[in-house]
């Protein structure tokens, strides 16, 4: 690999030569490591942000200096490698801001190397598999008396009596999502929902070659607007420097994707349970907490844990509470004013996404026209639109057209055909 001064992926070399603070280096240019870009840049953090896709329209945004990195999506030691010689070339070092598992792992594994140029907040190598690996978090939140969705290990030898036994619809997914998970054409989901055995044993054997461990875990029933979820840093000693907790309104997919609509909301159950299993995890640094509240016995039951930036994170910043920002100035040494609270009933909405959402909704006779309608009134903050950044929404909205007249196009050709 060239060297910083010659490779132009490096981003204005000279200029971040020149910075007189740690850098933000933020990892993934989606939505998600938009928001963190945003949340730093506005406080006057130099931000670089890092990606192989710098084309997308959440990549177009004019707040930091972007680094492509081909290899970005794989992680290891091809990121590990571009973030080195960043690393070199910034004279006050960075702060590192995963917004992806892959890469929170590339750095939980590399951690000794990177920590010559960068600040990051982890818990030890043990810990971070822990929120990453879906199998060893629920055996250790069962055996911690937290209350999750009855969760089964999915093998040759056990498919026909787990078929048996479970009450249908269930969830497959994989203990791990890891890059042959993500890049598979079966395993392009997070998840999969089954309703019967025939189907349970069909997707086993679909989706066994893709990951080496699956699970197969209850579905929760009831709506999506009882997913809810903690977002939060902790400081060394455990200690939360704020707490912020939301509602999922919508998903894309519904029912199993991530969040594409979501509202504040002070939840003081979902903060104080999010609190006491993070520290049973000994977990330090940024994390979410997801949890379903459980229609059948009113129980709030604990999904999955996190340990990057969320992907609706800029809903908790646009009210008041900026962990990126905390995070960082806790990690450089500046003094951290903790809030106090946060603004409720404010929406956060993924113009991308969310439309996508509310149509497979509203085709399912899910979701009503008025429904649909009355679920934008209200306080809203975006995914991309934003005043000082119009770049991301501007080049999604040309994306969409260019889609459209595809679309077009494809259908006057089988029109044609037909013809």
């Amino acid at each position: 690999m060239s060297s910083p001064a010659a490779d132009p992926t490096l981003a204005a070399p000279e200029r971040l030569r020149r910075l007189t603070a740690p850098a933000g280096v933020v990892l993934g240019l989606g939505q998600n490591g938009l928001a963190t870009v945003r949340a730093l840049a506005r406080n006057g953090v130099p931000v670089v942000a890092i990606d192989s896709n710098l084309e997308r329209p959440a990549a177009r945004t004019r707040l930091c200096e972007k680094i492509r990195c081909p290899e970005f999506a794989r992680g290891g030691a091809g990121l590990v490698g571009t973030l080195m010689e960043l690393g070199a070339a910034l004279p006050h070092g960075g702060v590192l801001f995963p917004s992806g598992d892959l890469n929170l792992r590339t750095i939980s594994d590399h951690r000794d190397a990177l920590a010559r140029h960068y600040r990051f907040a982890l818990p030890d190598p043990a810990t971070v598999r822990l929120a990453l690996d879906k199998r060893a978090f629920y055996e250790f939140a069962e055996r911690a008396g937290f209350a999750i969705p009855r969760t089964w290990r999915l093998d040759a030898a056990n498919l026909a009596a787990v078929a048996r036994q479970v009450q249908y619809p269930v969830i497959v997914k994989p203990s791990l999502r890891d890059i042959g998970w993500r890049e598979s054409e079966r395993g392009g989901h997070k998840l999969y929902e089954v309703g019967s055995a025939e189907a349970l044993v069909a997707a086993f054997e679909r989706l066994r070659a893709v990951s080496p461990e699956l699970l197969v875990q209850e579905s929760i029933p009831g709506p999506e607007s009882e997913l809810v979820f903690s977002l939060t840093y902790l400081d060394d000693d455990l200690e939360p420097l704020a707490m912020f907790t939301g509602r999922k309104l919508r998903q894309y997919r519904p029912r199993f994707g991530t969040s594409s609509m979501a509202v504040s909301a002070w939840m003081p159950e979902v903060a104080e349970t999010s609190l006491a299993i993070l520290r049973a995890m000994r977990y330090r640094g940024y994390a979410s907490v997801e949890f379903k509240r459980d229609p059948r016995d009113g129980v709030l039951k604990v999904i999955e844990v996190t340990g990057r930036t969320w992907y609706p994170h800029g809903l908790a910043t646009r009210c008041g509470v900026n962990l990126p920002y905390l995070a960082y100035r806790s990690l450089v040494g500046l003094p951290v004013e903790r809030p106090a609270g946060f603004v409720e009933g404010v929406k956060w909405i993924d113009e991308d996404r969310d439309p996508r959402a509310a149509v497979e909704s509203y085709r399912a006779g899910e979701l009503a026209l008025g429904e649909w309608i009355r679920s934008y009134r209200g306080r809203r903050t975006y995914a991309l639109a934003a005043k000082d950044d119009p770049g991301p929404i501007v080049f999604l909205g040309l994306a969409m057209a260019r889609a459209a007249v595809r679309r077009l196009a494809r259908r006057a050709r089988r029109q044609g055909a037909a013809a």
